[in-house]
């Protein structure tokens, strides 16, 4: 299988960078330009309020946060599937960022659902040609995935290892 946006990227057993080990990452974009994603399988025990200065209070205590990746890892982006929402942009399909804030409170205040959020701190970037490169030397198992991967706050522990077996993803989680 090839690398597109929606797929994850399982780290083989031959992967030995410390920050990609045993990892899955899900591709938001992946072209002639290059590859960005997210970790996913890397849940942060931490309020969101702790991470966010001006968090709006009905959001400050949900735990949504995730390593994303090794790359500006002091910067966070809060990804969720509501396309609707005013300002939110698609970041591939089914995946998108940021927007109005009141709306987003609205959406999101009981709480992390299939539509997300999840704020990743830090993400998951190749260069072009970088990451077919790497799966070309084995370093990644391509799988299909869907945007609620991303998306779900707390993964399975087991997630790298059902994906690395062939498994296939599990179905969504509410929280």
């Amino acid at each position: 299988m090839l690398p597109t946006s929606g797929t994850v990227l399982v780290a083989s057993r031959l992967l030995g960078d410390p920050s990609f080990m045993r990892t899955v990452v899900y591709l938001v974009e992946h072209d002639q330009d290059g590859s960005l994603g997210f970790i996913v399988n890397r849940p942060l025990d931490i309020l969101l309020g702790d991470l966010w200065q001006d968090c709006p209070s009905d959001l400050s205590a949900i735990r949504i946060a995730a390593e994303g990746g090794p790359v500006d890892r002091h910067k966070g982006l809060l990804l969720h599937g509501c396309s609707d929402i005013s300002g939110a942009q698609a970041m591939g399909a089914g995946v998108s960022v940021g927007g109005d804030l009141d709306e987003l409170v609205k959406r999101f205040a009981p709480g992390p659902g299939a539509l997300g959020p999840r704020l990743f701190l830090g993400h998951s970037g190749w260069t072009a040609g970088q990451l077919d490169n790497e799966i070309a030397q084995g370093a990644w198992v391509v799988r299909p995935a869907t945007p609620d991967v991303l998306l779900t706050a707390m993964p399975p522990t087991t997630l790298w290892q059902q994906l690395l077996d062939g498994g296939t993803l599990p179905e969504p989680s509410l929280n």
